[in-house]
């Protein structure tokens, strides 16, 4: 009896067990985890704490668009009365910047750029003949080679050099009028980057002190302007009438040499100060007259290329000093004072370079078109500082604003 019940059971387990083995391997599939990898898939690595790598710069960063108003300080109240030829401006102007890197290396870069810009004077103008009649601006190309001299490895310290070629075609009604062709330039500088509390402090991390000399030349069809629709009926030195398309007797600047030094200073955080100082020498065609240049009671008379009463040379002197602060990359808000002037004034004297009648207050408005498009398409994000907990306990939350 017991060998029997030994044998069935025997039989049973030889019968059953395939068959629960089917039915386990023909069954429905279990249910997945969540977050777990599908059957069949490798298990992740441990997280390393890498991030993606960042996007290659932008081949056209540096792209602007600028927004400028600009009023004299006397147009605001803040002066003495003009005199002579001086008078009051106000006016607005709007500039597209486009910058394309052509040559992009760690150490050198070679970049072009240009100006596009239009305006409008608001005050009554001496050169438009409507009342805030708009204008285009010169057109103004060029390229800039840049070299990093000196960098340490904390990037606290650093020397750069720059060459930079621009040429200013006359687009605006007046350079057309005057008879210009093409203004060339060409400029070196160099800048030094100083430490001063470094880039972890939030204000006076470094200063930039940049000199520079910059050579402008004038090609254009007279040394003088002239405009040949204007013909206008003018007596000669013998008494007679001539036709004449001189706008003025006075010579252009032919050459500029042009010095300036520039000093840049982070003051809190995104908020930074910038001075620049320049002197402006002219340089202006020598007459060489005519045998006949005025009838005298003793005949006509010539006037002397060689004497020292002849003015062929002439400074201007500019002063600039501006507060730009940055929000969050995207724009560039500055407020600014620019005082550039004839070093001598028309009483004889030696202005004052820090002011004149000339001297104007502006605002700048520029939108940083590569950053505003790197933001809008997920190259870049803007960074808010984020808030601290025992400040928040005090009642003194940090935001996102920048700081003003």
């Amino acid at each position: 009896m017991k060998l029997g019940l030994i044998s069935v059971l025997s039989v049973s387990s030889a019968v059953l067990l395939p068959a629960i083995a089917f039915a386990q391997q023909a069954g429905p599939a279990p249910m997945p985890t969540p977050g777990a990898p599908p059957p069949g898939a490798a298990a992740p690595g441990p997280d390393t704490g890498e991030s993606k790598p960042s996007p290659k710069p932008l081949i056209w960063r540096g792209t602007s668009f600028d927004f400028n108003t600009a009023a004299t300080t006397t147009a605001a109240g803040i002066g003495r009365d003009n005199i002579g030829g001086e008078s009051e401006y106000a006016g607005m102007e709007w500039d597209l910047l486009p910058n394309i890197y052509v040559l992009d290396l760690p150490k050198d870069k070679i970049n072009l750029s240009a100006d596009i810009g239009a305006g409008v004077e608001l005050t009554n103008s001496d050169t438009t003949t409507t009342r805030r009649d708009p204008y285009f601006k010169d057109l103004q190309v060029g390229g800039t080679y840049t070299r990093d001299i000196f960098t340490t490895e904390d990037k606290e310290w650093s020397t750069k050099a720059k060459v930079k070629a621009r040429l200013t075609f006359p687009t605006s009604k007046l350079s057309i009028d005057e008879g210009k062709y093409l203004t060339t330039s060409l400029g070196a500088s160099i800048g030094q980057t100083f430490k001063l509390l470094g880039s972890n402090a939030d204000g006076f991390n470094n200063v930039t002190v940049t000199v520079g000399l910059t050579w402008n030349h004038l090609f254009s069809a007279s040394y003088n302007p002239t405009n040949p629709n204007l013909e206008r009926t003018r007596q000669n030195a013998h008494g007679g009438s001539e036709l004449s398309d001189q706008l003025t007797f006075n010579s252009f600047d032919i050459d500029r040499l042009i010095p300036a030094v520039g000093i840049d200073l982070p003051l809190y955080k995104d908020l930074s100060l910038a001075v620049q100082g320049r002197l402006i020498g002219r340089f202006k065609h020598a007459w060489e007259g005519q045998p006949c240049e005025a009838q005298t009671l003793t005949g006509c008379v010539k006037a002397d290329p060689g004497s020292p009463d002849q003015i062929t040379y002439t400074t201007n002197s500019t002063f600039d000093v501006s507060l730009t602060q940055s929000v969050f990359g995207l724009v560039d808000v500055t407020v600014g004072y620019n005082n550039e002037t004839l070093s001598l004034g028309e009483d004889g004297r030696i202005r004052n370079p820090f002011y004149s009648p000339d001297a104007q207050f502006y605002l700048d408005l520029v939108a940083n078109i590569d950053e505003i498009y790197s933001t809008a398409s997920g190259r870049s994000k803007v960074e808010t500082p984020v808030s601290n907990t025992a400040s928040n306990a005090k009642g003194n939350a940090k935001t996102g604003m920048p700081s003003f």
